[in-house]
């Protein structure tokens, strides 16, 4: 009965319905607003990522969005290398590209790269945490340190990275790139944007549905029982974490062509909590919640931000506590939580009343 319950949860019908109007988007806005609801797809990516790793696997992490970085990075300095030496390595004293750049002038090796660089990275990291056995606020700490010492390396190697200015002249290079033999508007790079939301949200969904997923929620729930049952957790932490980080990786990417700039604001600690705050809103442990959280944060900061200017931060912070403190599961889980109490009060009615 209680599976029969979930299976008609309301937020599935809630992603479905938020989908089909982003669909529409382009059709009734001008281009600011399809510029930035195609930035917004990209977050609503990540916020995926993090959900299925933090919320189904139970590993919170304060550095996440240095996976997004790495990623927005590779293909923002492929973007860049496409017209020549990019302006940022000019201004450090380089005259000619850097061998290790070398590959990004491929556009499809970049593409690749940029989901497969913070995978590897997440290996390494996930071998080194999860196989030690660290948990608990010392596993957070280190992903913390993690994102300051990733967000001084960009900033510290100005020649390589373009430092605190970030990235530019991506735009000369995303104009280089067609499809179908005619080049990529706007338009275009929104709908891609969304194709990939439509097909990340699939694959986050049958992850967290497929034998894979049931595991990785039984080790947030109990890991000690599950290996007493003979599963190894650090393994299905480590892949988890290496899918996840692939998922954000890709969003880095594609989040390029929708701003044509990317600096140390997207790749840092105060990015990364943005990241957690997305969660809470929308609800942890539920994908249509981590989708509309970002969606209706990013929306809420952007609208903030260009009426009040810098005191936006401070509203936004007074909002985002109101909402945790009223909705402890966030919007999404709220929702379907009162849907499933009223589903079983409703059927407990309906026992009763044939008993008697």
């Amino acid at each position: 009965m209680v599976k029969r319950l979930k299976s008609y949860s309301a937020d599935k019908y809630i992603a479905v319905a938020a989908l089909v109007v982003l669909a529409f988007v382009p059709m009734f806005s001008g281009l600011y607003m399809v510029k930035l609801m195609g930035k917004i797809l990209t977050f609503m990516m990540l916020a995926l990522a993090l959900d299925v790793l933090w919320g189904y696997g139970g590993l919170m992490n304060l550095g996440f969005a240095v996976f997004f970085g790495i990623g927005g990075y590779v293909f923002g300095i492929s973007m860049a290398c496409q017209e020549g030496l990019p302006a940022f390595m000019k201004a450090g004293g380089m005259t000619e590209l850097p061998v290790i750049y070398q590959p990004l002038t491929s556009v499809p090796l970049a593409l690749f790269l940029a989901v497969l660089l913070p995978c590897m990275v997440a290996l390494f990291l996930g071998c080194f945490i999860f196989t030690s056995k660290i948990k608990g606020v010392f596993y957070n700490l280190i992903t913390l340190a993690f994102a300051a010492l990733f967000e001084l390396f960009i900033t510290t190697n100005q020649a390589f990275t373009g430092g605190s200015s970030g990235i530019n002249g991506i735009a000369k290079g995303l104009k280089k790139l067609t499809l179908f033999g005619r080049p990529i508007s706007i338009v275009g790079w929104y709908y891609l944007a969304f194709a990939a939301l439509v097909l990340v949200y699939l694959f986050c969904l049958y992850l967290t549905e497929c034998r894979f997923g049931k595991v990785i929620k039984s080790i947030r729930d109990n890991e000690a029982r599950l290996q007493f049952l003979g599963y190894n957790p650090a393994i299905f932490k480590i892949t988890l974490f290496c899918i996840t980080s692939a998922i954000a990786g890709f969003a880095g990417a594609m989040y390029i062509p929708m701003t044509s700039f990317i600096s140390i604001e997207n790749v840092g600690v105060s990015f990364s909590t943005m990241l957690l705050i997305w969660l809470a809103v929308g609800g942890r442990g539920n994908l249509t919640g981590a989708m509309l959280g970002a969606l209706a944060v990013s929306l809420l900061q952007s609208r903030l931000s260009s009426i009040l200017g810098n005191v936006w931060h401070l509203i936004l912070g007074v909002v985002l506590i109101l909402v945790v403190l009223a909705l402890p599961n966030g919007l999404i889980g709220t929702i379907v939580e009162r849907q499933y109490d009223s589903r079983i009060t409703k059927m407990r009615s309906q026992t009763e009343g044939e008993e008697v």
